[in-house]
């Protein structure tokens, strides 16, 4: 059940009896408020109530949970975020972890009362947590509670270090996903330039107009992916490499025009929209044009089921390779 959230709202005794029996688990919860009237909003109905019940009960029986908490500012923010928190950090002693995510809101919202995060909003947020965990340092249960990548992103602040997510158990939630990807760039970096100086080869940032390359990416992606480039171009100047301005290295961040809203992660990106991208910049003449496999579904299809052959009849140069720091730096430190 890992990656997928569940509400609890809908279990019947029987249902909790097999998952204490059989020790399912962990089980990934969406638990948002302990706040009746605001889970009513949430939820939309007035039945959900009982899942509170529910996840005490599992967690008596020790079963373990990860618990999500999506953020909507002016509904279960504040006091109530600091409520759901007091909640969770004091009264379960089986929750590995607790993060919390902001609402994500398309372009199709009709609902007014949702508001999504901004900069200002980002900051004040993290600002927020970081004096709740100090306040609270005592409690052991504080350290388990996370902010998703985009809260980070959005303050255009640094993430947290590496060592701070602990056993990564959301990180197919967005959090310690962009802390963990640079964190094996640096790792990695040294052995590609090794190898790269022992072979007398060039780096693709060597202003040959033959290594064009096109990294496809979300709005919040391209942030991620700077920061990797500067820790690359850092290292390859303290290895007296030629220096180098990434000219022939692009971030293309593809706005979501087909979600809209505040949609910018690169999972959700659709077929549609990268296509629109690689039309508008293909004149440059890119000898590569990376797009990340996560994209794709496991039936191999985007969000709008466009398929990977579908992509690369745009331009023969398209690539799909895996989202990790390895394949990223294998593309940048080879000529194939």
């Amino acid at each position: 059940m890992h990656g997928n959230f569940i509400t609890l709202t809908n279990l019947t005794e029987k249902d909790i009896k097999n998952i204490v029996k059989f020790k399912i688990g962990p089980l990934y919860v969406s638990i948002h408020s302990f706040n009746e009237e605001i889970r009513n909003k949430l939820f939309g109905n007035n039945k959900n109530i009982n899942a509170l019940e529910n996840l005490k009960v599992l967690d008596n029986n020790a079963v373990r949970t990860n618990i999500q908490i999506v953020l909507c500012p002016g509904i279960n923010d504040m006091d109530d975020l600091q409520n759901t928190l007091d909640n969770l950090t004091k009264n379960f002693k089986k929750i590995q972890s607790i993060g919390i995510v902001p609402v994500g809101i398309t372009g199709y919202n009709k609902n007014k009362d949702l508001k999504s995060y901004d900069k200002n909003k980002s900051k004040a947020l993290i600002k927020s947590i970081e004096e709740y965990k100090q306040k609270n340092i005592k409690n052991k249960n504080i350290k388990k509670i996370y902010l998703s990548d985009e809260f980070y992103i959005m303050a255009e602040k640094e993430f947290p270090d590496y060592k701070d997510y602990g056993r990564f158990l959301q990180i197919q939630n967005g959090i310690g996903k962009s802390a963990d990807f640079l964190n094996k760039v640096e790792n990695k970096l040294q052995k590609k330039i090794n190898l790269l100086i022992k072979n007398r080869t060039s780096y693709v940032t060597d202003n040959n107009t033959d290594n064009n390359i096109l990294i496809i990416t979300s709005e919040y992606g391209k942030g991620v992916l700077e920061k990797a480039f500067n820790i690359i171009n850092d290292r390859r100047k303290s290895n007296n490499l030629m220096a180098g301005t990434n000219a022939n290295i692009r971030i293309a961040a593809v706005k979501n025009n087909f979600f809209g809203g505040n949609v910018k992660t690169t999972g959700l990106l659709t077929g549609t929209d990268i296509i629109k991208t690689i039309e508008k910049l293909a004149a440059e003449g890119y000898r590569k044009i990376l797009i990340p496999d996560c994209i794709f579904n496991n039936n191999g299809l985007t969000l709008d089921d466009y398929k990977v052959n579908s992509l690369k009849r745009v331009n023969s140069a398209v690539k799909i390779i895996n989202e990790s720091a390895d394949a990223l730096l294998n593309e940048l430190f080879c000529q194939n």
